[in-house]
C-alpha cells in the first residue's frame, strides 16, 4: 500500500530564511572543511592535529565524508529537486548514506581518541551513534517503500549532519567570550547536536514535513 506524504504548508518568511540558512550554511560549511586540500592537515585543522597520531586513517575518512554528507542534505529535502530528478535524488541519497557510515565510524573512533576529556568522549561517541541510527533507519524505509517514515528519518539524520555547523557556530561563540577553549570545548560535544535534534522533532510533531529542513 502506497504511503500518502503529506505536502507541506506554504512557508512563512521564518520558514523562507530558515531554508536559506540551512542551504547556505551547509555548502559553505563543507566547502571550507575542505580547505586542506590546499593547506593540508596541519594547517587546516591545527586543534584536532592529535587525532593524526591516535587515528589517521580515521581522522581523514571523518573530514571528507562530514562534509560530503553536509553538502548533500540541502538537495534531498528540496520538494523541486525531487520531483524534477527522481533518479538523481535517489543517487544523492546513496552518496549520503555511505558518506554517513563513513563518517559515523570513523568518529565513533575519533571520539573515542580525543584528548578533550570523558565529557567529549561520550557526546561525540553518543552523536556519531545516532547518526549512524537515524540514517540506517531512513534507508531501510526507503528500501521498503515507506517514504513518508523516511522522510521523518531523514529529517531526524539532517539534524545530526547539520552538528557540523551548529558546532562551528558554538565554536565561535565561545571563542569571542573570551572563555578558554580547553573549558568550553568538551561541552561542544553535546550542544552542537541536541537543539539540532529536539527542533527537528517539533518540526515532525507539526504533522509537516517542510522542502527544506
Amino acid at each position: 500500500m502506497t504511503e500518502t506524504i503529506q505536502n507541506p504548508k506554504p512557508g512563512s518568511w521564518k520558514m523562507t530564511l530558515w531554508r536559506a540558512f540551512f542551504w547556505v550554511a551547509s555548502i559553505s560549511v563543507a566547502l571550507v572543511s575542505f580547505r586542506f586540500v590546499m593547506l593540508g592537515m596541519y594547517a587546516a585543522f591545527p586543534a584536532m592535529v592529535h587525532h593524526l597520531d591516535a587515528g589517521r586513517i580515521s581522522f581523514y575518512l571523518h573530514v571528507v565524508a562530514g562534509p560530503i554528507a553536509l553538502m548533500i542534505a540541502p538537495f534531498q529535502f528540496t520538494r523541486s529537486f525531487r520531483a524534477a530528478r527522481p533518479s538523481l535524488h535517489r543517487l544523492f541519497g546513496r552518496i549520503y548514506a555511505v558518506a554517513v557510515l563513513v563518517g559515523g565510524v570513523s568518529g565513533l573512533h575519533l571520539a573515542a581518541t580525543t584528548n578533550a576529556g570523558p565529557v567529549a568522549v561520550s557526546g561525540f561517541g553518543l552523536l556519531s551513534i545516532l547518526w549512524l541510527w537515524t540514517t540506517t533507519q531512513a534507508v531501510l524505509h526507503a528500501r521498503a517503500g515507506r517514504f513518508l517514515e523516511h522522510r521523518r528519518w531523514m529529517i531526524r539524520s539532517a539534524a545530526f549532519t547539520f552538528a557540523g555547523v551548529t558546532l562551528r557556530i558554538w565554536l565561535g561563540a565561545g571563542i569571542a567570550s573570551g572563555m578558554p577553549v580547553e573549558v568550553f570545548y568538551p561541552y561542544l560535544s553535546w550542544i552542537c547536536w541536541i537543539p539540532n535534534i529536539i527542533i527537528a522533532e517539533m518540526i515532525l510533531r507539526k504533522g509537516a514535513l517542510p522542502q527544506a529542513a
